[in-house]
């Protein structure tokens, strides 16, 4: 039997950049263990895997994982997902909507299909769950984990923390300077994987920057070496997190675009919104293969 897949690159115009999806199309009687194994062989920051949806009313079942690990929630493979599926135009057997909702691990999450008249050309997902804050951080541990300074970490509007919507991150604002040479260090992640507050999951480390000169405006990198992402090229689900994280601290900050991949040749930007008492994220998306699993 083979099964179909497609490869986008998500939170990008144009293929060759943004960050890398694989989406298996029909992932009926594949185990757990298979579909690990496939985004193991994929190994790309995420792989999904589309099921029929348990309760008839949502479009589908979506299962996400890296290539160590299952995630209850992710953000580029959600926005990559949905542009699949928009531009399949059916899915087990019935018509696609632009507006869809999947079941994931981390709950329901609704998405909105984005087109240029008739031409599908992206999608924004609602991060399934409320903000959850966690244990902070020393700014020491930061450091040792980015392979900085514990001066790179700034403190000013706030300590480094766990957060969640989903998926969780450990948060932490660095200088413009810290940023370019930070480098993770996937001993660090070892010795303090489990042990520094986070409730599940391997440890995520999200870094960022905001523009002096429009608060509306971030740069970020997300190191996560333990789940085989030494570097992720975009990572919707941080970003998300960060969106609410800061806006519970600056309420009238209602959104901002952040970028991220440049620095490993793969530049992404990801557009955060808050509203209706929730986080969106989205951007474009590019097709750039598709193919078939022999199994």
């Amino acid at each position: 039997m083979s099964r179909s897949f497609e490869i986008v690159d998500v939170f990008t115009t144009r293929p060759l950049a943004g960050n890398q999806l694989a989406v298996v199309t029909d992932a009926r009687e594949l185990s757990a263990a298979r579909m690990q194994a496939i985004a193991r062989e994929f190994n790309f920051a995420e792989t999904s895997f589309l099921l029929p949806p348990a309760d008839p009313a949502n479009s589908a079942h979506v299962r996400i994982f890296t290539p160590a690990e299952e995630m209850p929630f992710a953000g580029h493979p959600n926005v990559g997902t949905a542009y699949v599926v928009a531009r399949m135009g059916e899915l087990f057997g019935r018509p696609v909507a632009d507006e869809l909702r999947f079941e994931e691990a981390a709950g329901l999450v609704a998405l909105e299909i984005e087109r240029d008249g008739d031409a599908v050309t992206g999608a924004r997902c609602r991060a399934p769950r409320p903000l959850a804050e966690g244990a902070e951080v020393p700014a020491a541990i930061v450091a040792e984990l980015a392979g900085l300074d514990p001066a790179d970490i700034l403190e000013e509007r706030f300590a480094p923390r766990f957060a969640s919507v989903g998926a969780e991150f450990l948060l932490a604002e660095v200088s413009a300077a810290a940023l370019e040479r930070a480098a993770p260090d996937a001993g660090a992640f070892a010795r303090h994987n489990g042990r520094i507050g986070q409730t599940a999951g391997l440890l995520g480390l999200h870094l960022h920057v905001r523009d002096p000169n429009d608060s509306a405006r971030l740069d970020a990198r997300m190191f996560a070496p333990l789940a085989g992402v030494a570097e992720d090229p975009a990572t919707g689900s941080a970003a998300a997190a960060l969106g609410a994280f800061l806006h519970k601290r600056e309420p009238g900050l209602a959104g901002f675009a952040l970028t991220q991949g440049r620095h490993i040749g793969r530049p992404s930007e990801i557009m955060v919104e808050l509203r209706d008492g929730a986080v969106w994220i989205g951007g474009p998306c590019a097709a750039f293969a598709h193919g078939e699993l022999a199994e």
